[in-house]
């Protein structure tokens, strides 16, 4: 993936500071979404998908500390910090959060871009080197053979049943409507076949069988969320 592809969320209250930054990231390629709170920076990024998310610290309505903590919760995007608290002891409560970088300002705008480029190109070869096998404990999906065993036992998945646990994973930690996963699993989204994904997510569930089966959750009022710790 090159850097026309990448996605990049800013989430920064000082305005001038994000039109330079913006600036140099689109100058290499990259697209880039701003939002001028917390509160914003959370919104944007649970209607969209990116490929790094820079999150200043001091910010109104929700501070950085509370923006990743909630990311965290919901995905292992890459996240640079971007704060004027330079201390060891913010950097370090910033790592305890597991972002991937705590730059201090100043900062050179130059010196961000690299090393956003670094975290997201490893981030990306580590996706693309274990996307043929997916293990969570003891439940392995062998993508490219389509064979899922549970304790070193095979199970016997349809097609369909194989594709749905396959996107619902890649997916995790991410509620997922019946809309998205009917357009995404079956190619289509019309309303009155919803009731198939249900039908479909039951079946899985009773052939993972305990304890996978209860990490497929129902989001009341969404749809469905594949979770791991």
């Amino acid at each position: 993936m090159n850097t026309l592809s990448y996605k990049v969320l800013i989430i920064e209250d000082e305005k001038q500071l994000q039109n330079v930054v913006t600036a140099y990231f689109k100058k290499e390629g990259f697209n880039v979404d701003n939002a001028y709170d917390g509160l914003e920076g959370i919104n944007l990024f649970k209607i969209n998908q990116y490929n790094c998310i820079c999150v200043d610290v001091m910010m109104p309505k929700l501070d950085g500390w509370e923006v990743v903590k909630q990311i965290r919760e919901e995905s292992d995007v890459p996240i640079v910090m971007l704060t004027a608290l330079s201390s060891d002891q913010d950097a370090l409560k910033g790592y305890s959060l597991k972002v991937d970088d705590y730059i201090p300002k100043p900062f050179s705008p130059p010196l961000l871009i690299a090393k956003v480029k670094n975290i997201v190109e490893r981030y990306e070869g580590n996706l693309n080197n274990n996307k043929n096998v997916i293990t969570i404990n003891q439940l392995k999906i062998d993508v490219e053979s389509r064979e899922v065993f549970v304790k070193d036992k095979l199970i016997d998945l349809s097609k369909t049943e194989f594709d749905l646990l396959v996107y619902l994973i890649t997916n995790k930690n991410i509620a997922l409507t019946r809309e998205q996963i009917l357009d995404s699993v079956w190619g289509y989204d019309k309303d009155a076949l919803e009731r198939v994904v249900d039908t479909f997510i039951k079946t899985l569930r009773k052939k993972l069988g305990s304890p996978y089966a209860t990490y497929i959750k129902t989001v009341f009022g969404v749809g469905y969320k594949f979770i791991v710790e």
